[in-house]
Order: structure tokens, then C-alpha cells, then sequence
């Protein structure tokens, strides 16, 4: 059984990915396109998807989403309860968004964090005031930043030690928030991960060094290998580690609600797992996607009209999207 929080009838799974550039923050130029949403719409996370050709970052929450225009604005649709849409800043210059099960994130171009909605467990106030962070992370009820010397900062719900038991040091080159458990990915692509162990999302961590991203849900995580496969563990309960593709060449990856997502290289998307409400059925077909994101049981794509090529680093993030910064005119896109 998975705990459920005070006041949550349904808990769904926020999770964020990453992809990590062994050499370091890596640069590249930004996409632009249309957002493509599909699954379960009980808030209008897909009715109220925007249209629109410019945005470049999408990141889903619990049942709400985000995306980030050419000019750094944040455009916030879906549930609203704890007025992570209403609240969404109105500033533009924004570099990297993320969303939690009722919260949100956002990285400004000067490394600062600002949150917004939900903050039972203070993952709004308690969120960091230093500047020069180049990456962010939405876990279900609590939130993780990269430091820019590779140090992670946790905060918010910490019962199952997904805040307390934060890895120390620094060099680590990417981060990712499961709803009650992390990962995080060293210089040299080893995966480290703490927190809630139900169904061994911890205790079986593959070993080694050479993954390039991360992602956690609920029960399960997925990594990115340098050949572009895909490893999955953890929670196995509607097929999300059994029915893992195969084969090479991916370029993204996330997580949602006991279900996953890749993007491979000509652009089209593959998804398995859970499919109560379609998000797997539903799966846009062709090719074209240049990113990929997971909500709690519904999915984003953005559509653009030339896919990056495999080598290109493409952020995903159940909800949600981690990146290293570049800092002026390229702006790194997620998925």
C-alpha cells in the first residue's frame, strides 16, 4: 500500500528527470514548438493546454502543468486547489520550470528559486534565498536544487528521509524528485538514490557509472544509459519495469504515475505502464517530438519542427524538467 497524505483522496506521482552532460552544464539551442497533451483531464490538464508556437519547457505536475515561452514567461494550466496556476509569477526570463503535486518551481536567470502553491510542508517557504542554482527538482511534497558546485539542497516533507538524507558533497550533475524518494547523478554518470524504499526504488539503484539521465515516480526510476537504453526499477505492479522497451537511441525519459515515457531518436514517443486513463492508449503517434513530460496520469510532448539529433540533451521531467543553465541567449529545453 502506498501512504496516503491528510486531505489527498488520490495521490498521484510528481516526478521529475534529468539529463546530465559528463562535461558539464551543456549548451544548446533552444527548441520551440506546440504542446501536446493527452490521459486524464479532471482538471483540465488537457482542455486548457495553450496554444501557441514558441514555447521551448514543459513540466507536469500532480494534475496541473507548465510551460515556458521564448521569453522566459510561465504559462500554468490544470488544477488549481493550492493556486499553483493562479499564482504562477508574471515575470518573463525564467530558465527552468518544475512541478510538484501542488506546487511549482521556477529557476530565474540569475539562479535564484521561486515557489508557488502548496506549502503544507514548506516547500514554498522553505524553498532557498541564494542565487547561482542550475537546476531544480519537484518531488511530490517536497523539492530539491543543484548548486553550482554540484551540492544538492532539499526541502519540504521529509517522513520517509527523502529531505534529511540528501547526499553531502559536491560534483553531482543532475537531480530528480520522485514523489517520496530522489536520485541523483555524479559527474561520472553513478547514480545515487535515498528516501522511501517500498518497492527497492533504492535498494536496487543499478551500479556503475555512464548514465546520462534520471527519473522518478511513485514506486519506480528509469536511467538513460550513454547508448541511449533504458534501465527501470522499483515498483513493478502495472508493468512499468517489465514492459521497458528495448534497444538504443533514446534521447529522454520520464516517469508519471506507474507508468513511463521515452522519447527515441526520430522523435516519436513510447509509453507503458499504468493506463487507466489513456495515457499510455492515447500516446500521440509520428515523429517530430523534440521533449517529453510526465504528470500525475497525464502526459506533454512538444511538438517542433526539427528533432534534435540523439547526441542533443533533451531534460523530461512527471512533472516536471532539472537543467544545468546556460546563462544568456540558449536556453536549455525539457521535456
Amino acid at each position: 500500500m502506498y501512504p496516503l497524505r491528510s486531505k489527498l483522496t488520490v495521490l498521484v506521482a510528481v516526478v521529475a528527470i534529468t539529463l546530465l552532460s559528463h562535461s558539464g552544464p551543456f549548451c544548446a539551442p533552444a527548441l520551440s514548438g506546440t504542446i501536446v497533451s493527452w490521459g486524464f483531464d479532471n482538471f483540465n490538464q488537457l482542455t486548457n493546454t495553450p496554444t501557441g508556437t514558441d514555447f521551448q519547457v514543459i513540466a507536469g505536475g500532480g494534475s496541473h502543468s507548465l510551460a515556458l515561452a521564448s521569453d522566459g514567461s510561465i504559462i500554468s494550466w490544470g488544477r488549481d486547489s493550492y493556486k499553483q496556476v493562479t499564482d504562477t509569477p508574471i515575470d518573463t526570463g525564467f530558465t527552468a520550470i518544475e512541478g510538484g503535486y501542488g506546487h511549482s518551481m521556477a529557476l530565474a536567470s540569475d539562479g535564484s528559486i521561486i515557489s508557488w502553491g502548496s506549502n503544507e510542508n514548506n516547500q514554498v517557504t522553505g524553498t532557498p534565498t541564494d542565487t547561482g542554482f542550475q537546476a531544480i527538482a519537484g518531488g511530490g511534497f517536497h523539492s530539491l536544487a543543484l548548486a553550482s558546485n554540484g551540492s544538492i539542497t532539499s526541502w519540504g516533507y521529509d517522513d520517509f528521509k527523502q529531505v534529511s538524507e540528501t547526499p553531502t558533497g559536491t560534483g553531482f550533475g543532475a537531480i530528480a524528485g520522485g514523489v517520496y524518494h530522489n536520485l541523483a547523478l555524479d559527474s561520472n554518470g553513478s547514480i545515487t538514490s535515498w528516501g522511501w524504499d517500498s518497492d527497492d526504488q533504492i535498494t536496487d539503484t543499478p551500479t556503475g557509472t555512464g548514465f546520462k539521465a534520471i527519473s522518478a515516480g511513485i514506486g519506480h526510476s528509469m536511467a538513460l544509459t550513454s547508448d541511449g537504453s533504458i534501465i527501470s526499477w522499483g515498483a513493478d505492479n502495472y508493468n512499468q519495469v517489465t514492459d521497458t522497451p528495448s534497444g538504443t537511441g533514446f534521447q529522454a525519459i520520464a516517469a508519471g504515475y506507474f507508468y513511463s515515457m521515452a522519447l527515441a531518436s526520430d522523435g516519436s514517443i513510447i509509453s507503458w505502464g499504468y493506463d487507466r486513463y489513456n495515457q499510455i492508449t492515447d500516446t500521440p503517434t509520428g515523429t517530430g517530438f523534440g521533449a517529453i513530460a510526465a504528470g500525475g496520469y497525464h502526459g506533454l510532448a512538444l511538438s517542433v519542427d526539427i528533432v534534435p539529433e540523439p547526441s542533443t540533451l533533451i531534460l523530461s521531467l512527471i512533472g516536471l524538467a532539472l537543467l544545468p543553465l546556460c546563462r544568456r541567449n540558449h536556453r536549455r529545453y525539457s521535456s
